[in-house]
């Protein structure tokens, strides 16, 4: 591995999993300009812009104005600061210019839970049924080609809202963890789906999982490099900007002996066909 190799993939890659500050809870590394001014310097084509507790789509929106060739997309989660299960925040998130819609992260009732912090948002009205209010944000997901990622719910929900969301027509579907699927089947019926599984950096790092590279690119190849994307989950204050944390993954799965062309499709072929709008090109 040298790093001519490393920069050529780096060069148009797409990191879905990044977050900047203004945060009202945790110190970020960087402010949405600075995140956005290394990534185009490192000639990335762009990232998703998250948050828990806000629709980034304003500032996606106002730094890719500003880096013009560099994709800024915006994203909403929709944990209790959004109201939850709530297809109006859904609605003024897409037409703000959002594209990913997360469910519950922080304050998912399986997270919260693993955690022995109370009770949280659950996508289950009864156990097995979707609260109906969720059909109407896939309903707005398929109108405005918007892209669903599962966020923190537990393995049944993440199941039985992938199933529901490809029987209404949902096209483009990311599981962020699939770390508590230990089930064979469960994987098997969330790959039936046709959902796309990210991988990301952070699931390395010393404050996380603590997971080797070795076992990330197992776990890579266990589902599948063609139903995979990798990112970086960056933003934090402890690790380094997420344009270096891009470079650092790339760096790790070439020398785990991934293939390069591998490694294009983890970070470059599919996520832009996920995040790319027909409409828009």
């Amino acid at each position: 591995m040298d790093n001519d190799s490393v920069d050529q993939i780096l060069s148009g890659s797409f990191d879905f999993h990044v977050y900047s500050s203004p945060d009202p809870y945790l110190v970020r590394r960087m402010d949405g300009l600075e995140t956005a001014r290394l990534a185009y310097e490192a000639e990335m084509s762009g990232f998703v812009l998250n948050s828990d507790y806000y629709s980034t789509a304003p500032l996606a929106s106002a730094l890719q104005r500003m880096y013009p060739g560099l994709l800024v997309t915006g994203s909403v989660t929709l944990n209790n600061v959004v109201g939850g299960i709530n297809p109006q925040a859904v609605l003024v998130a897409a037409k703000l210019g959002a594209r990913v819609v997360y469910m519950p992260t922080t304050s998912s009732d399986f997270w919260l839970k693993q955690r022995k912090l109370g009770s949280g948002i659950s996508l289950f009205k009864t156990p097995g049924h979707l609260e109906p209010s969720l059909l109407d944000i896939l309903d707005i997901i398929v109108s405005e080609d918007m892209i669903l990622a599962t966020g923190n719910v537990s393995p049944k929900e993440c199941i039985n809202l992938l199933n529901r969301a490809k029987e209404v027509g949902v096209k483009k579907m990311i599981v962020n963890d699939i770390s508590h699927i230990s089930n064979a089947d469960d994987l098997k019926e969330v790959a039936a789906t046709g959902a796309v599984i990210e991988h990301t950096l952070l699931s390395c790092m010393p404050t996380e999982r603590k997971l080797s590279p070795t076992q990330l690119a197992d776990a890579i190849y266990m589902v599948g490099v063609e139903n995979s994307i990798l990112s970086t989950h960056f933003g934090q204050i402890e690790n380094p900007p997420p344009s270096e944390g891009m470079r650092m993954a790339i760096a790790m799965l070439l020398n785990e002996g991934i293939p390069a062309e591998d490694i294009s499709k983890l970070v470059k072929e599919t996520p832009l066909n996920l995040i790319r709008n027909p409409a828009l090109d």
